[in-house]
Parts: C-alpha cells; structure tokens; sequence
C-alpha cells in the first residue's frame, strides 16, 4: 500500500484533479481497498461465529475462550481493534502527508488536514485503549442515564462530532465531487457504527447485563474491578454491526485520503482534466450561445 513515488511529483500550482465517480474515490492501487472489505467481512463472521457457538448453541468447545478473546469484535486488544487501529492510525498517516502536499502547492486548509490527521491518530489510539470508556460512569451517575444512553459516552461525543461537521464544513464543499461523497459517506458509516448502534446495544446491556466483580490485591491495597458481560446472540450480532460499520467506514476513508494523497503527487502530464460542475457546463453553454 505504500504509495509514494508512484507517479512523481506533481508541480507546485497544479489542479488538483478529481476521481470521475464514487468507486475511484475510494480505489487504493494494488486492489486494496477490496482486499480490506474482505478482512472486514472475515473477522465479522469470525466474531459472530463465537457467539453463535457460545450463546446460539450452547456450546463450550475446546478453544472457544481463545477464539472468543482474539476474535470477538467486543474485546480489548483482539485481532479486530488491531486492525481498526492500524487502519485510523495509517489514515492519520496519510492525512498529514496530503497536508504536507497541500502546503508544497500552496493550497488552502492544509490546517484542516493536519487537524484531521491529529484526530485519526487520536482515535486509533482510542480503539486499542478505550479511553472514551472511562467517561461512561461520572457521566450517567450525574445526568442519570439509562436506556439508549447508559453507555453515557456518547452524550459527550455527539456534540463533539457536532461540532466538528461545522468546524470542517467549507473544508469538505471545497473538495472534489466525488471525494466530498466519499468523505460524506465513510463518515456516516463510522459515526453510525460508533453512536448510533452502539445506543442500541446500550439497550441490550442494560437488559441483559450481568456485572461481575474482581478483586486484586497488591501489598496491602485492595482494587475493585467490573466487568459487564452481556451474554447474548442478539448483542453478540449488534454489537459486529457496530464493528463493522466502523471497519469499513474506517476502509472507504483510508481510500479516499489515499486517492487525495495520489492527486497531489501525480505528474501534471498524467493527470486527467479536472471535474467540471454543471454550473460550469452551463456557463459553457451560455458562452457558446
């Protein structure tokens, strides 16, 4: 996937040429972007696949535990929050080089790129840690949250999401057609996976929910650990949606900054006209008149 070089450099002062539809949007070289889709779909079966056996089926085969902690989308440190924080993370990575690009060739909103890169880096660290998780408790003991919003973080996050659409509004009009879209429609993807259905499964573990409680003692000083377990097929399943809304969200955006990050690195001379708007066509046709 790396990308560098491919092309060449592109001359300072250069058009920035958009992709000609939704699916160049998003195409990585070398097929990338669907070899990503598949694993994403692989470890979406694998994960539900554990639940079906532990709670569809009422099994306990040799191995389930482990296949369960590795797989299992709702599990810290397994293959699927790796995964998802080497696609934020590699994101990131290719933001802030689109920046820099941006910034070699005078154009506006490299801050808007370096913010996002900022942010993608950010929430990959936030997928292997879970650091949004430790708002949940202060949050619902001093609003007094239950239902679609006893995982209380997402009070704190959808006005933070909020306001970032309007913060970077004119940054995406101002971008090419097709990117714009696939900017749009990544982030509804993720932003659904991570907010909405997680409401739902908020519904679910409150409903099904059993807390358990661990004790650790270290010279002397005692620790008290909770851990809440929803031992569902139904959440098993909400809870892979909401995954893997989020993978491929997480997929459709790396390919578009990479598609963005090829625009400013292609040679003038290989580069396709750039996208013309119908407001163009129309002047067009005025002058022609």
């Amino acid at each position: 996937m790396n990308i560098r070089g491919t092309f060449g450099d592109a001359p300072a002062g250069t058009a920035v040429v958009g992709p000609s539809g939704l699916a160049a949007a998003v195409r990585m070289p070398g097929g990338w972007t669907t070899k990503l889709l598949l694993v994403v779909g692989g470890l979406s079966l694998l994960s539900f696949a554990t639940q079906v056996v532990r709670h569809g089926l009422q099994l306990q085969p040799p191995g389930l535990n482990s296949a369960e902690r590795w797989f299992f989308v709702d599990r810290e440190m397994g293959v699927p929050a790796w995964f998802s924080a080497s696609l934020l993370l590699l994101a990131g990575e290719r933001l802030w080089r689109v920046a820099t690009a941006a910034r070699e060739r005078g154009e506006p909103w490299v801050r808007h790129w370096k913010l996002l890169a900022v942010a993608f880096v950010y929430l990959s660290l936030d997928e292997l840690t879970e650091i949004h998780e430790q708002v949940i408790t202060p949050v619902r003991e001093v609003f007094d949250l239950s239902g679609a919003l006893a995982f209380a973080w997402v009070v704190v996050a959808a006005p933070l999401v909020l306001v970032f659409g309007v913060v970077f509004l004119r940054f995406l009009v101002s971008l090419p057609t097709w990117t714009r879209w696939a900017f749009v429609i990544s982030a509804i993807c993720y932003v659904g996976g991570a907010l909405g259905v997680e409401m739902i499964g908020a519904v679910l573990a409150e409903r099904s929910g059993v807390i358990s409680t661990t004790t650790t003692v270290v010279d002397g000083v005692s620790t008290v650990t909770e851990n809440l377990t929803i031992p569902t097929l139904t959440y098993g399943f909400v809870v892979g949606v909401e995954e893997a809304l989020e993978m491929v969200g997480s997929v459709l955006f790396l390919g578009a900054v990479t598609v963005a990050l090829l625009q400013r690195t292609a040679r003038g001379s290989q580069a396709e006209p750039p996208e013309r708007s119908s407001e163009d066509g129309d002047r067009d046709g005025m002058l022609a008149a």
